[in-house]
């Protein structure tokens, strides 16, 4: 296998990655939306499903830091694509441009562990 290829299947696998915590943040967003609406909807307590409806906002709120692990990680693979003799320009993307750099985006927060709500009354 060229070192081109090898470069381009890490980038598949990683875009891959990628692409399911971006699901995975989807499908729990719109978990909470359906049964909010539901709740609303059928004039249930707020009470009823509580639990799990705090438990599925905490996971968006790891799928998050999750997504910015991936990010970190997307940099260092490009990082390093160089040491192996691979330009990351050259590997074929997920066809979406990179903001520019030199143009702010906002801070990421530096990840951290969430911790569960045992934790938290501990």
């Amino acid at each position: 296998m060229q070192r081109r290829d090898i470069a381009q299947s890490v980038a598949d696998a990683l875009f891959e990655a990628e692409r399911a915590v971006d699901l995975a943040l989807e499908k729990a967003a719109l978990f909470i939306t359906h049964t909010s609406t539901l709740r609303r909807d059928h004039n249930f307590s707020a009470m009823l499903g509580h639990e799990g409806v705090t438990a599925v906002a905490r996971s968006i709120e790891t799928l998050g830091q999750t997504r910015a692990h991936m990010m970190t990680a997307h940099a260092a693979l490009a990082a390093a694509a160089p040491q192996i003799g691979v330009r990351p320009l050259t590997l074929h993307g997920t066809g979406t441009d990179k903001p520019d750099p030199e143009v702010p985006t906002g801070e990421i927060a530096a990840p951290r562990i969430v911790a569960s709500s045992t934790e938290r009354a501990a």
